[in-house]
């Protein structure tokens, strides 16, 4: 773990989610669309092979840092 959070996501704090660099890489990039985006859209933009990145999203969804909404990715919206 490197201890980084996602500067994109207001709910992230220090002592809320610890992020490795994968993590912290493809959370950025959806924390920052100001739209929900796809997986075919986060791959291109990281570059992740699609078996990692999604195993990635999938625990970003589990810690609460992002949610699915009709197929694609967002930051978590209410928190």
């Amino acid at each position: 773990m490197s201890g980084v959070c996602c500067v994109a996501c207001p709910a992230c704090t220090d002592d809320y989610l610890q992020l490795t660099d994968r993590e912290f890489q493809v959370c950025e990039t959806v924390c920052s669309s100001d739209t929900p985006i796809g997986f075919s859209a986060v791959k291109r933009a990281v570059g992740f092979h699609q078996e990692v990145l999604s195993r990635i999203l999938k625990r970003l969804v589990v810690y609460g840092a992002l949610e699915r909404v009709r197929g694609k990715y967002r930051r978590r919206v209410g928190q």
